[in-house]
């Protein structure tokens, strides 16, 4: 429990010592929870490479495209961003991962992405972001089939 002279020394902050702080704590919040982000995203490109090769073994055009993209950082230093992409004709399921916040963004067809905040929420599991984009995967070879059957 602070004594008094604790809570005198906290009460004293300024606003701008408060904030270093708070970037502070996030920043290790973020580097703690990126090694789970980055499992989660592996485990997902490996779902999304599933999906890709049993389409393909039915003859149909899927492509799966995986890539670094650089992204500028507010600190001014530069942060990798990993995309992997799933196509099959117009439609389009990918997986993102933000290096500099632990956020995974997983892009069904247009609608908003859903995030997969590992940073903020400590309860996501790497098998929770797979099993999302799994469905997702089978949503999108069903809405295929229904344009185009094969």
């Amino acid at each position: 429990m602070p004594n008094w002279r604790d809570e005198l020394i906290e009460a004293v902050k300024t606003k701008s010592e408060r904030e270093a702080e708070e970037a502070a704590k996030q920043r290790q919040r973020v580097l703690e929870a990126l090694s789970s982000a980055e499992g989660a995203v592996t485990l997902a490109s490996d779902a999304l490479r599933f999906a890709c090769d049993r389409i393909s073994e039915k003859g149909q055009a899927a492509a799966l495209q995986e890539e670094q993209v650089e992204a500028a950082a507010d600190e001014g230093g530069g942060s990798r961003t990993k995309l992997v992409r799933l196509t099959l004709g117009s439609l389009a399921l990918a997986v993102e991962l933000d290096r500099s916040t632990a956020i995974v963004k997983v892009s069904y067809l247009e609608g908003k992405p859903r995030e997969f905040d590992f940073a903020r929420d400590r309860h996501i599991a790497a098998a929770d972001v797979e099993e999302y984009v799994g469905r997702r995967a089978v949503e999108l070879v069903r809405s295929a089939q229904k344009a185009a059957a094969w």
